[in-house]
């Protein structure tokens, strides 16, 4: 069978698993649980994605529009709680208050959007994540699995402070390297 067979295969039983169990644990492995100070790659169940430097900020994705933003956790925001489903190496990252998955839309400082599961123009690999290698400040980098060298970038574009726009994406040899680090941390 060719490559886009099995991923036109791939994405029909993803939508088809979402729509019948919910979230579709028995099409994906969810990966063991841990503290984010254990390791921060690790998921299982419903999590919280935190900012590697500024804590106390996590992704969420909008409920108006199809943008993912960084905001101070407020663990009673459906909005900012995921579901990942796939190994550290290749994950997915689903967000069930909006029913959508997080995607890259390609390109340096390409921006980090939501989208039904199955329609990234980049095709599957858009919408899926991987985690880099853990820093010695206890975070890893949240990495497009479409562009490794692409991560999903907390810094305001602006100065040393979180960002109040839209996430998106930059490259690691970009510098500020810290601040494209991540953690997974247990919902309730």
């Amino acid at each position: 069978m060719t490559r886009t067979k099995w991923a036109s295969r791939g994405r029909r039983r993803f939508r088809a698993g979402l729509a019948t169990a919910g979230v579709a644990a028995a099409l994906f492995t969810a990966m063991p649980a841990a503290s984010a100070a254990a390791a921060p790659h690790a998921l299982s169940g419903a999590v919280m994605i935190e900012s590697g430097t500024f804590h106390g900020y996590v992704l969420c994705a909008s409920p108006t529009d199809e943008s993912v933003w960084l905001k101070p956790i407020n663990t009673g925001d459906p909005y900012c709680s995921w579901m990942a489903f796939g190994p550290a190496s290749q994950f997915t990252l689903f967000n069930p208050a909006k029913g959508q998955v997080m995607a890259y839309t390609g390109g340096n400082e390409g921006a980090v959007v939501m989208e039904a599961p199955g329609t990234s123009s980049l095709g599957a690999n858009g919408e899926l994540w991987s985690w880099g290698g853990q820093e010695d400040w206890g975070a890893a980098a949240l990495q497009s699995f479409w562009d490794s060298g692409q991560n999903v970038d907390a810094k305001s574009p602006n100065g040393d402070s979180p960002r109040t726009d839209p996430v998106r994406t930059r490259g690691w040899r970009h510098g500020y390297q810290r601040e494209l680090t991540w953690n997974a941390i247990t919902v309730g």
